[in-house]
C-alpha cells in the first residue's frame, strides 16, 4: 500500500509541473493550480466502469455488458482542460466532414486513426468538436474500442468518459492472462455484437488498427481482428501527428506543439447490402475486395494507406516502401505500370537483393525476385512481404517473387544478389535464360566464393559477356535501405556506357549512386566489398578481445589498428587485381569504416560474439570468405599479419589472446 501511495504521489507531483503551459495559455497561477487540482479530484472519484468487474466475476458479463456511457460532467471538464494543452493543434480536411454527415445513421460508419498516444482518443475527439458543427455533431456520436488497461490508471480513465467506450481485450493481454482468456474472448464477441447495434443506431465506431501505441511515432502492421470492425462499412480514416510530443508514452508532462489532425475523406470498404447500396452516394469512393488473393489482408493493408496517406514519410514505418521515394513532400502510391520503362529480374533471396529490389520498385518498372523455391515466392506474394529477412515491410505492387525460369526471357536488366554460399542453390536452373538473354547483369552482394569473386564465378561458369558485366556497391545497410534512410552506391561496368542507366534506376529521394572512381574498374570494387567483410570480422574480433581485458571504451585502440587494417585491405585488393584508387572509394575506404564501426555491422557483430566465446549461428560473408581465403592466395603471419589472425582464430580456433597479443605487437608501432 505504501508503495502505491508512494507511486502515485510522485505522479501527482510531476502533474503538477504542468502549471506553466496552463499560464502560458494565458491563465493565472491560480486559475492554472485549481484546474490541474480539479483533474487530479476528478480522476481518484471517477469510477472504474462495471464492466471492469466482470474480470472478478465473469457471470456478470450478461448484466452489465461491455458498453460504458459518457459522463457529462468529465467531457465538459475534459474539454475545457485540453483546449490550452491543444491550442497549437490544427484540422485539417473539415470539408470532408460535410461529405460524411448525410450518412450518419443511414450507413454503419467506423473511424480508423493511427496511434501514438494515451492522449489521441481524446485528442481526435475535442478536435472534431470544435473543428466545425459537422464535426461537433459527429464527435457526439463517438465510440471508442478502448482495452482493458486503458480504464486502470486514473490518469487516462478520466480521458475515456469523454465519449462512449467498447471494451476489447488485446492478444497480449490474453497471452499474459491466460486465466481470463476465456471471459475476454466473451468480451470480445459481445463488443462486435454491440458495435453493430451501436452503428445501426447512428453511432460511430471509433478504433486504433495498430492495437497498441506506436513507440517511435511509425505506423505498425494493421492487426488482423480490425477487419470485421471495417469491412463493408463507411470508413473515416484521421491521421495524427505529435499527439506524442504533447503527452509522452514516459512522462506526465504535457507541451505545446503544432501537431495536427487531418481528417481524410470517408470511403466505403466493400458492400453495403443492396438496398443501400441503391441510396448509396455516387461520389463516396469505394474500396473493393480483389477477385484473388488474401482479401482480409488487402482490406487492412489499403486502410493503411488511407491513414498513411496524410502523414508525413517518416511516419509511415510498415508501410514506407508503399510510397515513391523520389517525390518531395508528396505521399504518392508505387503502383504497376501499365508500360513499364525496364523488367529487372534480381536473382537470389539475401537482405541486399529484397533491399535492392524494393529500391528499384520506385521506377515505372516491374521487378522480378527469383527463388527457386516455390512455396517461399508463393507466400510472399500472398502477404505481400518478405518473410525471411523483412516480415515487418509491405512491399510495393509492383515487385513479384517468382520462381518460374521462363520470366528470365523478357528481362532487361539482372541484377545478382545471391549469397556466395547459396549460389549452387539457384543459378542452375537459370543457366540457358542467362546465355540467351543478353540484358546487362550486375551484382549487388559483397563476398567470395569458393573460388574467388561471384562476377568472376558466374562469368566462368556461364559463359556471360564482359560487356554485359558491373558491380554497385558502397557503404549502406540493406536494413537502412528498407527504412529509407540516406545512402549510396558507387557503379563500376565493363561497358561504362551502361552506368548512367544503373545511376537513373538506383537514384531517388534517399539514395545517392555515382560512378566508381575508375568506372571500369568491376574487380577493384568487388574486392573493396568482399574484403572489407573480413576486416570488419577481424574488427569485431579485436574490439570483442580488447572490451574483455581492458574494460570500457577501446575506440584508441580500434582506430589506431584501423589504419594498419586498411592498408592491408588495400595491398591485398590490389595484388588480386583492383586499383589502387578505387579502394578510396565509397566501396572501399567509406565501406570499411562503415563496416568495421556501424552499429549495425553484422560481420563485425560476428566477430564480437566469437570473441565473447558465443559464434553466430548465422552465416555471413566475412566468416564465409575468411574460410575460403586460402583458396585465393596465400596467408602468412609475415605478409597479411590481419588476415592469418584472424584464420587462426576463426578457422583454425587457435588460442585468441596469444593470437592477437602477437598482432598488437607487430602492428602496434608500425
Amino acid at each position: 500500500m505504501a508503495e502505491k501511495e508512494s507511486s502515485v504521489g510522485k505522479w501527482q507531483k510531476e502533474f503538477f509541473e504542468n502549471i506553466h503551459l496552463f499560464k502560458r495559455s494565458g491563465m493565472t497561477e491560480e486559475e492554472a493550480k485549481k484546474t490541474l487540482q480539479k483533474f487530479l479530484y476528478l480522476s481518484s472519484v471517477t469510477p472504474m466502469p462495471p464492466v471492469m468487474d466482470v474480470f472478478k466475476e465473469p457471470g456478470l458479463l450478461e448484466t452489465v455488458g461491455v458498453y460504458t456511457s459518457p459522463e457529462q460532467r468529465s467531457r465538459e471538464f475534459m474539454m475545457e482542460f485540453l483546449s490550452p494543452i491543444m491550442k497549437q493543434f490544427t484540422v485539417e480536411g473539415v470539408d470532408n466532414l460535410k461529405a460524411l454527415k448525410p450518412l450518419i445513421g443511414k450507413y454503419p460508419i467506423t473511424l480508423i486513426s493511427n496511434h501514438l498516444s494515451h492522449l489521441d482518443a481524446p485528442a481526435i475527439f475535442h478536435q472534431l468538436y470544435n473543428c466545425s458543427p459537422e464535426g461537433k455533431a459527429i464527435a457526439e456520436q463517438l465510440v471508442f474500442i478502448a482495452g482493458r488497461l486503458a480504464y486502470e490508471p486514473d490518469f487516462t480513465r478520466l480521458g475515456l468518459y469523454m465519449f462512449g467506450t467498447l471494451l476489447v481485450c488485446s492478444k497480449r493481454d490474453m497471452a499474459d492472462n491466460p486465466s481470463l482468456s476465456d471471459v475476454m474472448t466473451k468480451i470480445n464477441m459481445r463488443a462486435f455484437r454491440h458495435s453493430q447495434k451501436l452503428q445501426a443506431e447512428g453511432k460511430i465506431i471509433s478504433i486504433f488498427p495498430e492495437g497498441t501505441r506506436s513507440r517511435d511515432g511509425r505506423l505498425m502492421p494493421f492487426v488482423e481482428t480490425v477487419y470485421h470492425y471495417v469491412a463493408n462499412k463507411v470508413i473515416i480514416p484521421i491521421s495524427l501527428e505529435k499527439t506524442d510530443k504533447i503527452l509522452p508514452t514516459t512522462s506526465l508532462l504535457f507541451n505545446q506543439v503544432n501537431g495536427k489532425l487531418v481528417i481524410g475523406k470517408p470511403v466505403l470498404v466493400g458492400e453495403l447490402n443492396r438496398k443501400q447500396m441503391e441510396s448509396f452516394p455516387k461520389d463516396v469512393e469505394q474500396l473493393q475486395f480483389p477477385e484473388h488473393g488474401d482479401k482480409k489482408q488487402f482490406l487492412i493493408d489499403n486502410l493503411a494507406l488511407l491513414v498513411g496517406s496524410n502523414l508525413n514519410k517518416h511516419q509511415h514505418g510498415t508501410y514506407r516502401n508503399l510510397y515513391k521515394g523520389d517525390v518531395a513532400g508528396k505521399n504518392i502510391l508505387i503502383k504497376v505500370p501499365k508500360e513499364p520503362e525496364e523488367k529487372i529480374v534480381v536473382i537470389g533471396a539475401s537482405s541486399m537483393s529484397i533491399a535492392v529490389a524494393t529500391l528499384l520498385a520506385n521506377k515505372d518498372v516491374l521487378v522480378y525476385l527469383y527463388h527457386p523455391d516455390k512455396a517461399y515466392t508463393e507466400q510472399c506474394n500472398t502477404e505481400r512481404r518478405e518473410l525471411k529477412y523483412y516480415p515487418l515491410y509491405k512491399l510495393p505492387p509492383n515487385l513479384i517473387f517468382t520462381s518460374d525460369p521462363e520470366d528470365l526471357k523478357t528481362a532487361t536488366l539482372f541484377i545478382q544478389g545471391t549469397n556466395p554460399w547459396e549460389l549452387i542453390n539457384v543459378y542452375p536452373d537459370i543457366q540457358p535464360f542467362l546465355n540467351k538473354n543478353k540484358a546487362p547483369f550486375f551484382n549487388v552482394v559483397k563476398g567470395f566464393t569458393s573460388t574467388g569473386l561471384i562476377l568472376d564465378e558466374v562469368q566462368t561458369a556461364f559463359g556471360l559477356e564482359d560487356d554485359r558485366l558491373g558491380v554497385i556497391a558502397g557503404a549502406c545497410y540493406p536494413d537502412q535501405i528498407m527504412e529509407r534512410k540516406i545512402s549510396g552506391f558507387e557503379i563500376a561496368a565493363s561497358n561504362a556506357s551502361l552506368i548512367p542507366r544503373i545511376e537513373k534506376l538506383f537514384t531517388t529521394g534517399y539514395i545517392f549512386p555515382r560512378a566508381a572512381k575508375i568506372p571500369t574498374d568491376i574487380k577493384g570494387v568487388q574486392l573493396g566489398g568482399a574484403l572489407k567483410t573480413i576486416y570488419a570480422l577481424a574488427m569485431g574480433i579485436v574490439e570483442g578481445h580488447f572490451t574483455q581485458t581492458l574494460g570500457g571504451n577501446v575506440d584508441n585502440s580500434l582506430f589506431h589498428l584501423s589504419n594498419r587494417f586498411f592498408a592491408e585491405m588495400t595491398e591485398i585488393g590490389t595484388k588480386m587485381g583492383g586499383q589502387p584508387e578505387t579502394f578510396q572509394g565509397l566501396s572501399g575506404l567509406t565501406d570499411f569504416m562503415l563496416s568495421c564501426f556501424g552499429t549495425d555491422a553484422k560481420d563485425r557483430k560476428t566477430g564480437y560474439d566469437i570473441a565473447y566465446g558465443s559464434p553466430s549461428e548465422r552465416m555471413s560473408n566475412g566468416f564465409y570468405g575468411l574460410k575460403v581465403m586460402p583458396n585465393l592466395m596465400k596467408i602468412t603471419a609475415e605478409t597479411t599479419p590481419v588476415l592469418a589472425a584472424a584464420y587462426e582464430i576463426v578457422i583454425n580456433k587457435k588460442n585468441m589472446s596469444s593470437i592477437i597479443e602477437m598482432l598488437e605487437n607487430k602492428l602496434a608501432r608500425v
